[in-house]
């Protein structure tokens, strides 16, 4: 079968059992957790494509040999109660040999295909809707027949394979730069936010209930489609005809997320899950919104299932305040970071795309 990626090639189409191996991961209890131990790679392990170690399980236990990684096999999430993990993957470095991993996540290991290049293949629309087609319905995973069913093409050449692969790994490169980048920024955000805010002789110490009013989001359903946005906790669900609230605003989470505040101003619509605030008194509304970012809101929560938060919980909420001048200079400078941060974000989802641009275009069928 013919393909193009500026080179003629000849590229196959084969079953993925054909070509590479699937390897079972390991089950271990609760007791033998135990931080001396061999870390146990899991779906938290595996962030932006990339092997990440925020969140570690070590196990002390004997190990079979199948469920130990080795440098370049694919660790993939395959059972996980999220629907959208099933089939997130990273591959595996130098570093991570000799780990293990974890019963929900199998590992593909091929002699025949570049593994980069396989990585790439995985990652591709034509595997992820063949996932897709695949979960179960009353359990979130792929089994290993799946694996074995699912159809994938390849060029013929190993030097062919590597070229393809090469590409796509300096688009990677170029996305990970920026991704630091964007999270050096996020740091010195932090570290200004937590010097700029910190209580100073003259500021008056005051309750949230003095300086603002809490409004309640509503259903927007019987609304018609239009340009201003409907938030909720985790952002813009959709666009109606009408607004509830106009001016700036800073919005914090009712209910489900009640950890990111965030900042609008212009005419907007809250659902019931996500709170505004208006009417501002001695304040400004972007310095409350950096106060709100550091806030550790959890403290709050007053729920022990979903986590939840009251207007009469926020109002009591005692905080130090600086004059308007000030508040203006710290807004000021907090806010240059955040453009900063949105730049290179819109950067960053620029390459991605160009990215997805490039695996059509090298992984298609033609």
């Amino acid at each position: 079968m013919a393909k193009a990626d500026g080179h003629k090639e000849q590229w196959k189409t084969v079953k993925l059992g054909d070509v590479a191996k699937t390897f079972t991961g390991l089950t271990y209890s609760p007791n033998c957790i135990d931080k001396r131990g061999t870390l146990v790679l899991r779906s938290s392990n595996i962030k932006d494509g990339r092997l990440c170690f925020e969140d570690n399980v070590f196990v002390s236990m004997e190990i079979p040999e199948r469920a130990i990684v080795q440098e370049n096999d694919i660790l993939i999430c395959v059972r996980n109660g999220s629907r959208n993990l099933i089939g997130k993957c990273a591959l595996i470095t130098k570093d991570a040999v000799g780990m293990a991993f974890g019963a929900f996540m199998t590992v593909l290991r091929s002699n025949t295909i570049d593994p980069k290049l396989l990585l790439y293949i995985w990652q591709s629309n034509s595997i992820q809707r063949q996932v897709a087609n695949n979960i179960g319905a009353t359990i979130n995973q792929i089994t290993n027949a799946d694996f074995n069913r699912f159809e994938i093409s390849y060029p013929d050449s190993l030097p062919a394979q590597r070229r393809i692969a090469a590409i796509l790994s300096s688009a990677d490169k170029v996305i990970e730069q920026t991704r630091l980048l964007i999270s050096k920024y996020k740091s010195i955000k932090q570290g200004m936010m937590e010097d700029l805010l910190k209580p100073k002789e003259g500021w008056k110490k005051v309750k949230l209930g003095e300086c603002l009013t809490i409004g309640n989001g509503q259903d927007y359903k019987h609304l018609q489609s239009g340009v201003i946005p409907v938030y909720g906790t985790g952002g813009v669900m959709t666009y109606v005809d009408d607004y509830l609230y106009e001016g700036e605003t800073v919005c914090i989470g009712r209910k489900g997320t009640i950890n990111k505040p965030m900042y609008y101003s212009g005419k907007i619509w809250t659902v019931d899950t996500l709170f505004y605030t208006h009417s501002f008194i001695g304040v400004m509304p972007l310095f409350i919104y950096y106060i709100f970012c550091n806030i550790d809101w959890n403290k709050y929560n007053e729920a022990t299932g979903v986590p939840s938060l009251s207007k009469e919980t926020i109002y009591k909420i005692e905080l130090s305040i600086p004059d308007l001048p000030e508040q203006r200079r710290i807004a000021k400078i907090l806010s240059g970071i955040d453009r900063k941060i949105e730049v290179e974000e819109k950067v960053l989802e620029k390459y991605i795309q160009i990215k997805k641009g490039l695996m059509e275009k090298l992984l298609r069928e033609q």
